[in-house]
Order: structure tokens, then sequence, then C-alpha cells
């Protein structure tokens, strides 16, 4: 029974940890509660060092999406491709599609293109969407032919990047207009990243080179406490389009989750002012628009929105705008430009080009930018720009100046001063994407003359043995097949009076690589000849080795007869002498001990140690109990006579066919040696020998025609002097 008073130190000890238990419970959950309202209102910067605090001590899945999203949000990407990582290592089964590509999206970030890869394979195998693998494989082809293509752009860093954000350039007039973290001091941060909030400014071009400290904001009017990024204007100069948060005269407005979303605003100049502020017709309270575009006669405008009807994220749009600055219903370009994932920043040239980005086409990671081509009215399948304008991070609001050559574009590349950076570029190659080539060559010969043959015919076959092209020889034997890379092709050579004959070849990924298909046919003529060749040298060889080995053997022969010769008649000077005397005096020696020792006894011929029965079971080939100790007599006498070699002579009877009689009766012997051995009978001096069913005692013309008593006799053990050691 237990003690009262224990139970009462027992509360008293565990009262306590129960307390600190309960506190710390208490301080995690108020932890995770911080954490979670940062994240849902999207303050990332300021969540991560909460979820990194909780996540030390518990790694459930909720917290660890979350705090993987933050440092993807706020471009932390090795931190992200990590928890992402981990996540799906942890909890793949009840992760969906969404955070296998944003690991693909942060693997790509940090140069691993491989895994990268692999990450939404693996995730499209497991799930059976064959056609999502299918396009992830093309997609990855199609990113190494435009790295193939090499650097298409020189860039530079402008002087006036910050460690904040800078982008959206733009030439206009004079000066060079951007969007910027506001740069003066106090001013209201936003908690994604803890950075200023966005205004746009404007650069004198000719002070290009100088910081930052010459960028002046646009306007009071254009610029507030929010947001203000992502324009155009016309060409007069005299119309504005920009972005700006759900803000209007001094209110700012939110939807339900007390979001506010992102809307396009007009401005005129008048008199040198920004002035007549409105919104367009097409914003909403509850979903966004953003980053306006012209196209070249300004009858429409292009923008990015996440409004209901879309892909997914967010698409572009293009909308009617009439000589009055009326405007149309926004139309979704489709999905030839749009994907399931973001398409943001659209700009058009002069030829009515759209440039765009998106990480839903095929990128180096995150945002890339694209462009696609205006015919008839219609946008073309859209191109990855290559490098190195996009990078592994956010690449985007690309611009184009009036020489079609030269523009800017922004960044948040590792390589740069912080955040997003505004680059200026120079194409100097053009955007010619084509499939990794390489190609097969070689001669068809003679395998004996060395000699190229002509008139060969050549097939170039894919890893289905399916033909794709076929070439006939001209006098100097040549073929060439242009082919993949990384592919696996048979080259097959035939011609009349030849061998046809085959060689596998191997492509790899270097782009222009010849890989040698040379190929030696063997003609049937020489084939016959060899063979008519070979049989003569075998022939000989075969006359050769029978005349060595007959020479061979009358040399052992006679070798073999001297010695003979020589042995014999030494030994017939030793034993001539000798013989008789050895003779009679081991026949006296055997007499005098087979008359001194009653259990060898001569029958036959031959001499025994004669014991009572030793039988065995029918088809059993263990000593039975009463045998052990017959088998004493034995075991005595040989320890009595060191000098004596006995055979073990076990039988059968006719019972069973004649082989498992033999293997039987030679186990039974094999026993009895064994026992002898355990009792101290040295091994080299016991013969074991099954003889069968071969020498009965009791003859049976048949199995029926004995008795089992007669079978029994049958079955016997009998032990024979074999040899005396004595006088040898």
């Amino acid at each position: 029974m237990t003690n009262p008073q224990d139970s009462i130190k027992m509360r008293q000890k565990i009262a306590p940890f129960l307390l600190c238990l309960g506190i710390f419970n208490a301080m995690a959950q108020n932890t995770i509660s911080r954490a979670n309202d940062y994240f849902n209102k999207s303050y990332y910067a300021d969540a991560i060092p909460l979820y990194e605090e909780v996540v030390q001590e518990t790694k459930n899945a909720a917290i660890l999406k979350k705090l993987a999203d933050s440092y993807y949000h706020t471009f932390n990407m090795p931190s992200a491709a990590r928890w992402y990582a981990y996540l799906i290592a942890n909890y793949g089964s009840t992760v969906d599609e969404d955070y296998y590509f944003k690991l693909n999206q942060s693997l790509k970030a940090i140069n691993k293109f491989d895994d990268a890869t692999e990450v939404l394979a693996n995730y499209y195998k497991e799930h059976g969407a064959l056609k999502k693998l299918d396009y992830l494989y093309a997609a990855t082809k199609y990113i190494e032919n435009v790295a193939a293509i090499g650097n298409r752009y020189t860039i530079s860093n402008l002087n006036l990047n910050t460690t904040k954000s800078e982008f959206g350039a733009m030439q206009i007039g004079n000066f060079l207009w951007y969007s910027a973290a506001q740069k003066q001091n106090g001013s209201k941060k936003f908690r994604w990243n803890n950075q200023n909030y966005l205004d746009l400014y404007q650069h004198p071009l000719e002070k290009i080179a100088v910081g930052d400290s010459l960028s002046s904001p646009l306007s009071r009017l254009i610029n507030t406490k929010m947001h203000e990024a992502g324009f155009c204007i016309t060409k007069d100069g005299k119309t504005l389009y920009f972005t700006r948060n759900n803000y209007l005269k001094g209110k700012r407005k939110t939807d339900k989750n007390k979001i506010s979303n992102l809307k396009i605003y007009r401005a005129n100049l008048v008199k040198n002012k920004w002035q007549n502020i409105e919104e367009l017709p097409f914003n909403s309270d509850t979903f966004s628009n953003e980053h306006p575009a012209l196209n070249a006669d300004e009858t429409k405008l292009y923008f990015a929105s996440d409004r209901p009807g879309g892909y997914g994220s967010l698409d572009i749009y293009e909308v009617g705008v009439s000589k009055k600055g009326d405007f149309g219903i926004p139309k979704n370009l489709g999905n030839t430009i749009n994907t399931s994932k973001k398409e943001q920043f659209p700009y058009l040239d002069k030829e009515n080009t759209l440039y765009f980005s998106s990480n839903g086409h095929p990128g180096f990671g995150l945002l890339d930018v694209f462009s696609a081509k205006n015919r008839d009215g219609n946008f073309e399948k859209p191109n990855n720009l290559g490098l190195p304008v996009n990078s592994g991070y956010d690449d985007f609001s690309y611009v184009v100046n009036q020489d079609g050559t030269t523009g800017y574009f922004a960044s948040n590349r590792l390589t740069g001063k912080g955040s997003d950076d505004i680059y200026s570029f120079t194409e100097t190659k053009p955007l010619v994407i084509v499939d990794c080539k390489q190609y097969i060559t070689g001669i068809i010969s003679d395998k004996n003359t060395k000699k190229p043959i002509a008139n060969a015919h050549v097939q170039l076959l894919d890893k289905h043995n399916t033909l794709l092209l076929a070439f006939t020889t001209l006098q100097d034997g040549y073929f060439k097949f242009k082919v993949g890379c990384e592919t696996s092709y048979t080259i097959s050579a035939k011609k009349e009076g030849y061998k046809a004959n085959n060689k596998l070849v191997q492509t790899d990924k270097k782009r222009g690589a010849t890989k040698d298909g040379s190929l030696p046919l063997l003609s049937l003529k020489a084939i016959k000849e060899a063979k008519v060749l070979a049989l003569q040298i075998q022939q000989k060889k075969e006359q050769i080795r029978l005349k060595e080995k007959q020479l061979l053997t009358e040399e052992k022969a006679k070798k073999k007869r001297i010695l003979a010769e020589k042995k014999a008649k030494k030994i017939a000077l030793i034993k001539k002498q000798e013989i008789e005397k050895v003779k009679k005096a081991k026949a006296t020696r055997i007499e005098q001990i087979i008359k001194d020792k009653n259990a060898l006894v001569q029958e036959d011929g031959r001499t025994l140690i004669k014991t009572e029965e030793i039988h065995f079971d029918y088809s059993l080939w263990y000593l039975r109990r009463e045998t052990r100790g017959r088998l004493g007599v034995v075991i005595q006498t040989m320890k009595d006579y060191p000098e004596l070699v006995i055979e073990i002579g076990t039988h059968t009877d006719i019972r069973g066919n004649q082989n498992y009689n033999k293997t039987l009766s030679q186990k039974r012997a094999n026993s009895v040696k064994e026992f002898l051995i355990k009792n101290g009978i040295a091994a080299d001096r016991v013969i074991a020998k099954g003889y069968g069913e071969t020498k009965p005692l009791v003859h049976c013309k048949t199995e029926e025609s004995c008795s089992e008593e007669d079978h029994e006799w049958n079955r016997r053990c009998e032990f024979v002097v074999v040899d005396w050691d004595f006088f040898d």
C-alpha cells in the first residue's frame, strides 16, 4: 500500500514541473499566434524569427509551410529550399503540388537545376501526372537550349541603385523614371520586407552615372504613403497610368481580409502638374490590377490582374482605350500567354511585341522575362529571353528603348546591391533557340584491306530500332548524320558481298560535337578464305600435337621401363633372400595370435574378429543399442594388437534396388567406423566398405521367398583382418 506521505512528496516534486510545462506550452502557443498573425498580414520578415523559435521545438506541417513561405516571399532562397525540402521529406504525402513547385523554384535560384527537376518529376510520377511530366522534361530541354545561346546581353547595374528596392525604369524625355522604396527618412515601413513603401522617382539621364542623390519624387499628388509603382505614359506625355494600393483622396480601402488591393490610376498633366487622378473603371476592391502598359498606337492598355475567371494567380489582360479615354471590357490574353502561375509586368515595344515576366513558363527560376511576337493582333507562343537578363531570382519590368536593342530591367539577384536593382542592357545576340544537335560521322571500310567501300548502305536507327535516316556512300566511304544530344543511336551498314555490321553510338550534352560511327565490313570471300585457312591451321596443329604426344608417350614409356627394370632388379636382390623368411615368420606370428585370441578366427581363408551378431534395421544404418556393446570385442582386440588393420564389411538384404542398397551398406560401414574411432581406434586402421546385396548369407530369389529373419541375417556386419603391420 502506498504511503500517503510519499504521495504528497511526489506531488510536490511534479507540480513545479507541470507548472513549467504549462508555462512553456502557453508561451509557445503565444509565439505561434503572433507569428501566424504576422504571416496572415504578409509581415513575413517579422514572422520568420518567431517561426524559427517555434520550429526548434515542434516541426508540424503547418508551421513548416509558413516558415518556408516566409523565406520564399522575402527571397531567402537557400532557407526556403531547406525548409520546403524538410517539409516534403517528412510530410510529402499530405503536401500539395504548390509546395513542390516552390521547392523547384527555390532550388533553381540556388543553381541546383537537376535537383529542381527531380523534385517535380518524382511528384508527377507518384501521382500519375504524365502530361505534366512530359511538359516538365520538355521545359527542361527548352531551357537548356536557351542557355546554350550564351549571354545575349551586356548588362550593367545602375549607380542609382541602393540596398533597397528600385525597379520599373523607363526613359521619359530627358529623365529616367523608376519605382523605388521611399527615400525620405521616417517613411512608413512595408512590413512584408521591412522596407519603405514604394514611390515613383525621376532621375536626369545625363546624370545616370551619379547615385540616387539626384533622384526626385515624381509628384506629391501621385506619390502617397501607400505603394506607387508600375506605370506607363502616353507619347504626348500628358496621360499617366500607374499602380497604387486602393487609396484615393487620403482614404485607404481594404477587402474582407483587410488587404488593400492594387488598382490602376490615371492622371493628366495640366500646366506641368499631375492632376485629375482617378481610378480606372475596371478596378475592384476585391482583386488587384497592376502594371499598366500601352500598345504602340495607344488603343489598348495591358495590365496584370488576379481577377476571377483567370488561369491562376496573376494573368495579363488587355482592354480597349477610345480616343476619348473610355475603356472597353478587359479580355484575358488566353493560355498562350497566361499559366496557372504568375504573369506580370507587361510591356509592348513599337512593333507591339509583348514582354512580360512569368514563373509559369519554362524559366531559370522565379520570375523570368519572356517575349511574344504579335501576329495580326494575336500573340505567338512566348520565348524566354535568356541570359544574363534572366537568372534564378526575379527578373522583371523589362522595357526597350526606341532603338530596339537597349533598355532596362530589374532583378533581385544576389549579385546586385540589395533587394530589387535596375540594370541597363544592350542586346548583342538574336534569340535563336534550337535543339541540341550533334553529328555521327564515319567511314565504311573493308576490314582486311582498310580501303573505303563505295555504295555501302548506311542506316541510322533510334533506340527502338526504328529507321531514322539512310545514306549510300560514295568512293570515299564517308557518311554523316545530324542527330540529337543525350540519345542512343545505332549505325548499321551493309553491302552485297559483305557481312553486315552495326555499332551503338551514345551522344552527350556537348553541342555540335562529332561522334565516330565508322564501321569495318568483312567480305564474304574473306570470311570463306579465313575459315579454310583456319581449318588448315587447326589440322596442322592437331597433327603436330598428336606427333608430340606420341613422342612424349614413347619417351615416358622408355624411362618407365628402365626405372622398372632397375627397381625390379634391386627388389629381387633384397627380397629373394628375405621373402621366405618374412612369410614364414609372419605366418607363425599370425597363427600364434589366432591361437591365443579367441576373438580371432579363420573362415574360408579369411581372418575375422568374431562378435555376436551385428544387424541393422530395415533401410536404416544407425547402430542398434545392443550392437554397441558387442563392438567392444572388436575395440579390445584392436587395442591388444595395434598392428591389426581391419575391413568393416556391411551388407543389406535384397529389398530395394542395387544402387540404393550399395549406398545404404556404405552408410552402415561408415557408422561402425565412426563408432570405433570414437572409442580410440585410429582411422587409418579401419576400412569401411559397403557390399550392398552382393554377398548374402541367405540367398533369396525374391523378396517374398525369404523370411524376415533371413533378411535380417543378410543385414549383417563383418570384421575382416586385411593386414598385419608387423614384419613389413
